[in-house]
């Protein structure tokens, strides 16, 4: 029984390893676009049977190559931040794994040069994101230092980052789709469509969830979990997206980017940054660099060729600091193990008490903590990667 065991564990990591097929990154691509796509119009855009394209997903998926979640909403970003982090020598692993819970946490990635961790941070408040800087990060055992760099403006997140495994018409036929898809939801709402937010904690943890099992989850009648899912949907309000592992990706280098760019052209070279591919997200922050770069690069060597392309592009942005990503623990909720595979869900949910401490947390947690707080979702504003 434990040779059986152990076989499939073995099959198991084996298959995980297997790279993606070119059919599963134009799938995948295919969900960047239109996160929720039904598989016949995939289907059709794809040249797949539709119950082909479901079965491609959900190997892919099991696999925990990819998932589909929901972040928040980001209309107010002065409550969050990106959090530069020193830790004393052997300390780091167990400032990991205490925060790594933290829902106000949202993302954290090991780096290496003058900081040891860079956390994305969001909370229902700026008193509480100063709050939990000083209680709940600046007070853990083994934490040196901790700079807070404020974002200001989110110029691209996350979710706008492509595979590009699709030609530009599949890609436009997706979107046309998605905002046909968006007006009709809207319509049947009356344009009263709002955020759930017991719907968006069950989004967090599986952005293609239906109506069935919210309704399980919730304990409510189908035709209520149904209603507060189109509600949701058409509100505009909460972004869906695809994220994947970046080992998985084909862009496996991840670097940051501590620039100063003059106040009068940040919006341009927020533009032109945007259109780079290697660019994954640029926040706007209040911090001795004013703009923040993530970028996803296929090989370490083309860190100094996008350091180039910069100097020749943009000659008004200067880099005064760089770390790349040794390791990524957690994104948007996800935590990830040393070897940055899926180890559990710490959804983002938003609760209403913001004059509440960081133990009264900002966000209700995953099924294993409990939810504190009032229900629904105001003042959202983290920034998203």
């Amino acid at each position: 029984m434990d040779s059986q065991r152990r076989m499939r564990h073995e099959f198991e990591d084996l298959m995980q390893d297997r790279p993606l097929t070119d059919e599963e990154f134009r799938l995948l691509d295919a969900l960047q676009v239109w996160p929720r796509a039904p598989w016949s119009v995939l289907g059709g855009v794809l040249g797949a049977d539709p119950v082909t394209v479901s079965r491609r997903w959900e190997r892919i998926s099991a696999r925990g190559l990819a998932w589909i979640t929901a972040q928040p909403p980001a209309l107010r970003e002065s409550h969050g931040g990106l959090i530069e982090v020193d830790c004393a020598p052997g300390a780091t692993e167990a400032f990991l794994e205490q925060v790594s819970d933290d829902p106000e946490c949202l993302s954290l990635d090991v780096t290496s040069g003058a900081r040891n961790l860079l956390l994305t941070v969001g909370c229902a408040s700026a008193g509480a994101f100063s709050r939990y800087l000083a209680e709940r990060i600046g007070a853990r055992p083994g934490v040196r230092a901790v700079r807070a760099n404020p974002v200001v403006r989110v110029i691209a997140g996350g979710d706008q980052w492509r595979l590009h495994a699709l030609d530009k018409t599949e890609s436009d036929q997706v979107a046309a789709a998605r905002e046909q898809d968006l007006a009709r939801r809207r319509a049947a709402c009356r344009g009263r469509g709002e955020v759930d937010p017991e719907v968006a904690r069950v989004l967090a943890r599986d952005g293609r969830v239906t109506a069935q099992p919210i309704a399980d989850d919730l304990g409510v009648p189908v035709r209520v979990a149904r209603r507060a899912l189109a509600a949701t949907l058409a509100s505009g309000r909460l972004a869906l997206r695809l994220d994947m592992p970046r080992w998985a990706t084909g862009w496996p280098v991840s670097a940051w980017y501590f620039a100063q760019v003059p106040s009068a052209r940040l919006s341009e070279v927020g533009d032109r940054l945007r259109a780079l591919r290697a660019v994954r997200a640029v926040f706007s922050v209040a911090g001795p660099a004013n703009v923040m770069i993530n970028l996803w690069l296929r090989e370490l060597g083309e860190v100094e060729q996008f350091e180039a392309v910069i100097e020749q592009r943009l000659p008004m942005l200067h880099v005064i600091d760089r770390s790349l990503v040794l390791s990524v623990r957690k994104r948007m909720g996800r935590v990830f193990d040393s070897g940055e595979r899926l180890s559990r869900t710490v959804p983002w949910q938003r609760t209403l008490r913001e004059d509440a401490g960081p133990q009264a947390a900002t966000y209700a947690v995953s099924d294993d903590h409990r939810r504190t707080g009032d229900r629904g979702l105001r003042n959202p504003g983290p920034p998203v990667r």
